[in-house]
């Protein structure tokens, strides 16, 4: 009979639920800016799915509702040199991590807001509408929000595309030699794509900080988690790849503080990657200002199940046990913030003069110039203006007859002697220069920037995307044969191919 040994994984996984003495031990100011920033931004997803019912939203409008705590627990622990990147469900990080960034000292609800703070709310909501004084200038949509400054990176149309970009991000931050973390946020529809699992490999291998943040709202569109995974708790993915693990609710923004600040620590310290799982709920249908029950796909039951856990009416009964806020000011606080949102909406909105009474239109100066194309392109030969050109025929001095992958590692050897170059693929750093020989060398002058990768071209490709929007080093990709290429479509076309234009 053979024997059976039980193994085990080699990581930790957790799983943090808050106390009495978690909630009481809270600092004040922490908890008033964590209901502040959820306050903020659930007034402005009901004002967007407000707009959206009036035919003003042109596009999706995926509400963030009812999620909002898992974001703000998330991100209030890192700072503005931090990055956060999501999917099409974006705005609560965006927000979270914009509003950060402008009020890193945090948010009073008991104040009227700070200019910057309404900005940032004008901004993000001109660009949902499409305009021109939107973050990427009205050409991201409610889909691809971005301000770099923030360290609020983009959020992505197609599910999990952004992740392994993420990855990019952690690299450049770990080779300059900082402590910035990187967090990703995806949902359960997005954690069985392979460009995902191959990025949690790779950041595995390499320990990389990026958290692997998942937001279990346990629908894709109106597939349930369970018809799509024998295994629904969506962190115990992290074993397989040596990656510590959280599981918490989100519904509890401190919870998601408490269990965010460990990850996050784990991170800054060089220990690599993590994963954090967040039980979340969206309010809302896929997009749109109705309810998933009206689809026919949730119970109303199980709605008013979640509605009963609203990490928003759950932070303002917290404050006011504890005395730091009245309920007066909770009412005070909500009115300000809708207020905020309508004075906001005065300001882009107008009445349509050939609609009904009450109807509103976009005023037409907000729209974007139609002329504001092909912006930032490169490649468009200007970089030759004035540059000497000569035929073979005509040239004149001396000429070599050298094979075409000799020339092309010199020239990367000295590209890279004076350049934050990187280069990664499949055995570059091996086999005197990979299959071909295009990196013949470049290994051994330079051995921190020629990344031998795992065989996962959408990983390692995308991860080169986040490295060149990161902007400190200038990635070269080898896909080592021309039809691996399509391996990694995605990330080569939907997402490096449209990044300028998207993000504006």
């Amino acid at each position: 009979m053979p024997e059976h040994h039980k193994l085990t994984a080699s990581s930790p996984w957790i799983e943090v639920t808050t106390t009495e003495p978690d909630w009481a031990a809270a600092d004040p100011r922490l908890l008033r800016s964590m209901f502040a920033q959820t306050l903020l931004i659930r007034a402005f997803e009901e004002y967007v799915l407000e707009l959206a019912g009036q035919g003003l939203i042109h596009g999706p409008a995926h509400s963030s509702i009812g999620q909002e705590g898992g974001a703000v627990g998330s991100i209030l622990p890192l700072t503005s040199s931090d990055f956060v990147n999501g999917s099409h469900r974006g705005h609560h990080q965006f927000l979270a991590k914009a509003l950060g960034h402008v009020a890193p000292e945090g948010i009073d609800p008991r104040q009227p807001a700070d200019p910057a703070v309404a900005e940032v709310l004008s901004r993000s909501l001109a660009e949902i509408c499409g305009l021109s004084r939107g973050f990427c200038r009205g050409r991201g949509g409610s889909m691809h929000l971005q301000w770099k400054e923030a360290g609020a990176m983009g959020t992505n149309a197609i599910v999990g595309g952004g992740v392994p970009q993420a990855a990019g991000f952690a690299w450049a931050a770990k080779q300059a030699g900082t402590d910035a973390v990187s967090v990703t946020y995806f949902g359960d529809g997005a954690v069985n794509i392979g460009s995902v699992l191959e990025t949690m490999n790779l950041a595995a291998a390499w320990r990389l900080p990026v958290c692997f943040f998942i937001e279990n709202n346990r629908y894709a569109v109106s597939t349930h988690v369970d018809e799509v995974t024998a295994e629904p708790r969506l962190s115990a993915r992290g074993l397989g790849f040596n990656i510590p693990s959280w599981r918490v609710d989100g519904m509890d923004p401190l919870a998601v503080h408490l269990a965010m600040t460990e990850a996050v620590a784990h991170m800054r310290s060089g220990a690599g990657p993590t994963i954090v799982e967040a039980d979340v709920y969206r309010y809302f249908h896929q997009n749109g200002p109705f309810p998933g029950s009206a689809f026919g796909y949730r119970t109303k039951a199980e709605e008013q199940e979640w509605r009963a856990r609203d990490p928003l009416a759950r932070l303002a009964e917290r404050l006011v046990a504890r005395g730091i806020l009245g309920a007066d000011d909770v009412e005070a606080a909500t009115e300000r913030a809708k207020r905020l949102m309508a004075s906001i909406g005065d300001e882009i909105l107008e009445a349509d003069p050939q609609g009904k009474p009450g109807r509103r239109r976009i005023k037409p100066g907000e729209w974007p110039d139609p002329a504001f194309r092909d912006v930032g392109v490169r490649g468009d030969l200007g970089e030759f203006t004035g540059a000497r050109i000569a035929d073979r025929d005509t040239f004149t001095g001396r000429t070599d007859r050298r094979k075409f992958i000799d020339v092309v590692s010199e020239v990367m050897r000295r590209r890279m002697d004076v350049d934050p170059v990187v280069v990664l693929g499949e055995d570059v750093h091996r086999l005197k220069g990979g299959t071909n020989g295009a990196t013949r060398g470049l290994a051994e002058a330079h051995p921190d920037r020629v990344l031998g990768t795992p065989i996962s071209e959408n990983a390692f490709t995308g991860l080169a995307g986040g490295i060149a929007l990161d902007g400190r080093y200038t990635p070269v990709v080898e896909l080592m044969y021309a039809d691996f290429m399509w391996v990694a479509a995605d990330q080569i076309f939907n997402q490096i191919g449209k990044a300028r234009h998207m993000f504006g």
